[in-house]
């Protein structure tokens, strides 16, 4: 009891010392003000250099992106695209030449219009190394759309143009990426490096007031806003990474939205009448990625024991109910539709030992995996990876963690596996509503230092799929080549599959505006209070 009170009062204190001590301008919530409180600190706000999801947040109040997903209602699958910056789209009949005509009459903060031209900067700043405004690390950061295209141009000056390399019917979903989005030619040029990320200028329904890194952020309603204007005259956003300090956040009142919340941060508070959980559950996958390299794990039937051996529903009540086992490689909330009936691997322990004396592994046997110890969705890594060890441990595996820190993780599995590391658990949200998730995933191309493949996965087969789907502009015809590609893959089981997180958000009541869509977005647009 000692050590849980001693904890509390750090916990509170921290709390005081994150919600209440005032930066910049006046944060007290208010009819006319918001506070989203953010489990990491925002970094500098430059969408083409952008990655994690607490900065993307912020990315997508500030700026539009040529097309956007429509965040205004729930679905089963990704949200529909709608347009954005761009009015329209359409493709030439060989699927090479996208077309965008540009919405009439926006402009960006700074007053300057946008045009085909302030586009084409935009995409010179990320793939043409004699532009002014070339940025090494936007270029690298941005190569997931980037590869694809062999050319841009003005056509007119509201109609942009983008030839692609090779016919690619998921163009579209990826300009929605908030890492696309189109900044001010005026800044681009005014700003280099990092100082565009300290000064940013968009379109979106939000304008930056203030900005100390690390801290809280002030975001302005946009009254020139080209679309629905926002029902609040400002949003702070708030970085609290103590979870027990956020949830007191909003038991008092400090934080009207955290938008991604931990199970145990839902416990604490689903019981308020004061608030509100939402469960958008947008595309996500948590996993234990394999190194197909390693003598071990290079085994298809010891891969496929591994996903036998674990009892997903143990994982979802350890959670408290706030995962959803994940059947295979395709989460829910992607563009292709998944069959919720289908589960090639039930918990089976007798099949688990069966498919290890066919792959003729002799156990007791190790298995060395690397494994967060904190980070983004990873609060209780440590008792999933207890759980893991349980399971394995009844078919004659023997599990043995490494646990690092988050961004070490990262570093450490991003040139691929070395053959001494058998594998990783991890979590990955950022596309996965796209079916070219699965090639970023899974493809041979997608292996290091080209993609984040990172257990080396290949599998020709797979790879012919992927190649006939991309070219593929009939959607049923091309979901159909995506659901042959994810059959194999599930049957290859390079990664042990876990489960999906549904990335609950919780909500003061008084907020409006805010819908549980299959994204780990809303629309700012339509934000507002009661």
């Amino acid at each position: 009891m000692l050590n849980y009170m001693t904890a509390r009062r750090t916990a509170v204190a921290l709390a005081s010392a994150l919600l209440l001590a005032p930066v910049g301008l006046s944060t007290s919530a208010s009819a006319a003000a918001i506070v989203i409180g953010s489990e990491g600190a925002v970094p500098p706000l430059d969408p083409h250099r952008m990655t994690g999801t607490p900065g993307l947040r912020v990315i997508d109040a500030i700026f539009d992106p040529l097309i956007r997903e429509d965040l205004s209602k729930p679905t089963e699958v990704a949200p529909e695209l709608v347009g954005a910056l761009a009015e329209s789209w359409s493709v030439s009949p060989d699927g090479l030449t996208y077309t965008l005509k540009l919405r009439q009459g926006v402009t960006f903060h700074d007053g300057k219009p946008v045009d085909a031209a302030a586009v084409q900067l935009n995409f010179s700043r990320m793939m043409d190394k004699d532009s002014p405004v070339y940025d090494t690390r936007a270029s690298g950061n941005m190569t997931f759309l980037t590869r694809w295209i062999k050319s841009t141009s003005v056509v007119d000056a509201s109609t942009f143009q983008i030839v692609l390399k090779e016919p690619f019917s998921g163009l579209p979903r990826l300009l929605s990426d908030r890492r696309a989005s189109i900044v001010s030619p005026s800044a681009l040029e005014q700003n280099k490096g990092d100082q565009l990320g300290l000064r940013p200028v968009g379109t979106g329904p939000f304008t930056l007031q203030a900005f100390q890194q690390g801290q809280q952020l002030n975001l302005s309603r946009n009254s020139s806003y080209w679309g629905h204007k926002p029902g609040v005259d400002q949003i702070v956003i708030r970085p609290v990474t103590d979870p027990t300090a956020m949830a007191i956040g909003m038991q008092t009142g400090q934080i009207d939205i955290i938008p991604s919340a931990s199970s145990q941060q839902v416990a604490q508070l689903k019981v308020d009448p004061s608030l509100q959980v939402q469960y958008p559950e947008p595309a996500n996958q948590y996993f234990v990625r394999l190194n197909t390299r390693s003598e071990l794990t290079k085994n298809p039937l010891f891969r496929q024991a591994l996903n036998h051996a674990v009892n997903r529903d143990s994982l979802a009540a350890l959670l408290d109910g706030q995962v959803t086992p994940a059947m295979g490689p395709v989460p829910l909330g992607n563009e292709l539709p998944r069959d919720r009936a289908a589960n090639p691997y039930r918990y089976d322990p007798t099949k688990a030992k069966e498919l290890l004396s066919a792959a003729g592994i002799s156990t007791p046997v190790v298995l060395k995996l690397l494994a967060p110890n904190s980070g983004p969705g990873f609060g209780q890594a440590a008792q999933i990876i207890a759980l893991l060890q349980q399971d394995l441990k009844a078919v004659g595996i023997n599990l043995q963690p490494q646990f690092l820190e988050f961004a070490t993780l990262v570093t450490t599995e991003g040139p691929g596996y070395k053959d001494d590391v058998q594998g990783s658990f991890n979590g990955w949200t950022t596309g996965a509503d796209s079916t070219y998730w699965l090639e970023r995933m899974f493809s041979g191309s997608q292996q290091p230092p080209g993609g984040v493949n990172r257990g080396w996965y290949n599998n020709p087969g797979v790879d012919n799929l992927f190649t006939a789907a991309r070219a593929e502009p009939d959607e049923a015809k091309r979901n159909d080549l995506y659901r042959q590609a994810a059959d194999l893959i599930a049957k290859d089981a390079p990664w042990i599959f876990l489960y999906q997180d549904k990335l609950p958000r919780i909500l003061r009541a008084r907020v409006t505006g805010v819908v549980p869509a299959r994204s780990v977005f809303f629309d700012y647009s339509r934000i507002g209070v009661r």
